[in-house]
């Protein structure tokens, strides 16, 4: 069990090593309370794919994940419950994949496409996770009693994922899980904000709670001897990828830019970089586009605004933007007029995108089609 540490900053943004705490998109799945931005007709194309039907008295929350590349997973309530159904995108057919009387919070497949981590949110307040199969059978939970808690799949172990607890009294609890074995372990890192950097090593910005700063250096801590090393200096954010780590840190010649930095993981051999304008939010999260990562191919898709500004006056609209990290050429795909969250299929062919992912593009010809039905 480790103490969970505070850092209170008066002048400077407070960036972390998680997605979860960076501003892009809305993290919850069903979002009745906040104003949705929509796609206009104007960015639709006619296409094969086959739309959601909605049944009599279910209330669409949204799509959550890729089943696989032709099969979405989407989320209804109705009656008290929690349904997860499987949509076909090519065919239209629906089958139900699990059902709860839980809030579900956030849907994950793993790398392999295998397990699904299911979060759900009871009515006490108490958060779980449940580990479904292909068939939606649920082969492994995480019951304790717990407030908040957080997961990340092991991109290099389909099997494997860490969770965070976090308890009371600024607390928390850092665990490696495997899902086959069911064996839980406690990893003693002070920092519950870790991404996987490679099979058995964990990153994490080391934050000094009594002196503020706007960066922090990347400490690597390694799951089998233990052992922690200090890589890089001056990041923002930390994010990563299988075989890739992606770090964020201001250009010193341009204060209106980050620069976004790429490299391996295995050789931490730097690979690219890339100048993204900021957007202020004035707050302590750090504006960060939406984002994902073609494994296959090293392309990374984001979401470019056309300047730097501050986020509740920009009305520019965004580039959907692919860089490729081989080559390092950058190709603009299409403007989209919001930070919309973006979500790949695991073949790369497709493209989630929207407030609920109720869209989905077309990589080869950027032709985009609404996938709920009016």
């Amino acid at each position: 069990m480790r103490k969970l540490f505070v850092v209170i900053i008066c002048f400077f943004l407070y960036g972390c090593s998680t997605p979860n705490r960076v501003v892009n998109d809305a993290s919850y799945i069903k979002r009745t309370t906040e104003e949705k931005s929509i796609i206009t007709k104007q960015f639709f194309s006619k296409s094969s794919f086959k739309p959601i039907a909605m049944a009599e008295n279910e209330d669409f929350y949204s799509i959550n994940e890729w089943y696989d590349e032709d099969t979405v997973i989407y989320s209804v309530g109705e009656k008290e419950m929690s349904s997860l159904f499987l949509h076909n995108l090519l065919s239209g057919k629906r089958n139900l994949f699990y059902q709860t009387n839980e809030f579900i919070t956030k849907i994950q497949a793993n790398s392999a496409h295998s397990l699904f981590a299911v979060q759900t949110l009871e009515q006490s307040g108490d958060s779980h996770i449940r580990i479904l199969d292909k068939m939606g059978k649920e082969v492994f939970s995480w019951d304790n009693k717990i407030e908040d808690l957080q997961f990340m799949w092991n991109p290099y172990e389909p099997d494997e994922l860490v969770i965070t607890e976090f308890l009371s009294y600024m607390e928390f609890q850092l665990l490696k899980v495997n899902i086959s074995t069911k064996d839980v372990t406690e990893i003693p890192v002070n920092n519950p904000f870790v991404q996987w950097t490679s099979r058995d090593e964990l990153g994490f910005l080391n934050w000094d709670q009594n002196e503020p700063s706007l960066d922090a250096p990347l400490i690597l801590f390694n799951l089998k001897t233990l052992k922690e090393e200090e890589w890089l200096k001056n990041c923002i954010m930390l994010f990563t990828l299988k075989d890739v780590v992606i770090t964020v840190s201001m250009d010193n010649n341009d204060l209106n830019k980050s620069l976004y930095t790429f490299y391996e993981s295995k050789t931490r051999k730097k690979l690219t970089e890339v100048y993204i304008p900021i957007l202020n939010t004035f707050s302590e999260a750090w504006w960060i586009p939406s984002f994902d990562f073609d494994e296959d191919k090293k392309i990374f898709y984001y979401m470019k605004p056309k300047r730097a500004g501050d986020i509740s006056e920009y009305n520019e609209g965004y580039e959907l933007t692919a860089l490729s990290i081989d080559d390092q050429k950058e190709e603009v795909l299409m403007k989209i007029p919001n930070n919309y969250p973006i979500k790949l299929s695991p073949d790369g062919q497709r493209c989630l995108i929207g407030q609920q992912l109720e869209q989905v593009i077309t990589i080869s010809n950027q032709q985009m089609t609404n996938l709920i039905s009016n």
